[in-house]
């Protein structure tokens, strides 16, 4: 049996819900965890930046960070990224500092998504993956928030509410 374009794409069409609703359920949504005991420090790092500049820890000290580990393969990624996008504008003015980190990914393929879907805030590139390794990014979307002392304090696998980031950025002490 063949099939024609038309039916092919009312398929697709009658899928795509189907299937991001599988992917949802299988990354999780929610929540995310306060990490136990303080956290451990983030590790040192230094990224490339699409800006040309690099970022690292020096950059960051003294902020509470939003880590944002995503890839523009992702599905779930993006829509994490519209609640971030949202968020944003409400707690940057309370000395927190989001970043994104392309994982896995060259820096032209990082940079042309993010011509057509900007960040209001910097994008970093990890394209050998080293950042994600040293924290043990285990799936996209992870988010991790890291407290003034460099110490982290939440970590979530897949997306993260808005009262979740919100509570996330009181304990880290926004």
């Amino acid at each position: 049996m063949t099939s024609t374009p038309g039916f092919r794409r009312a398929v697709r069409r009658a899928c795509t819900p189907a299937l991001l609703l599988v992917a949802l359920s299988l990354v999780g949504c929610g929540a995310g965890e306060p990490v136990a005991g303080g956290g451990d420090p983030l590790p040192e790092f230094r990224l490339a930046s699409l800006a040309g500049e690099q970022m690292g820890n020096a950059e960051l000290a003294g902020k509470v960070v939003l880590l944002d580990f995503w890839a523009t393969w992702c599905a779930p990624c993006h829509l994490q990224a519209d609640i971030l996008r949202e968020l944003y504008p409400e707690v940057s003015g309370r000395g927190v500092e989001f970043v994104a980190i392309a994982v896995g990914e060259p820096e032209d393929v990082v940079r042309d998504f993010v011509a057509e879907h900007p960040f209001p805030y910097p994008a970093l590139v990890d394209p050998e993956d080293e950042m994600s390794a040293k924290l043990r990014i285990l799936g996209l979307p992870t988010l991790i928030v890291v407290d003034r002392e460099g110490k982290i304090v939440y970590r979530n696998l897949g997306i993260s509410d808005r009262q979740a980031l919100l509570a996330a950025f009181e304990r880290a002490g926004a």
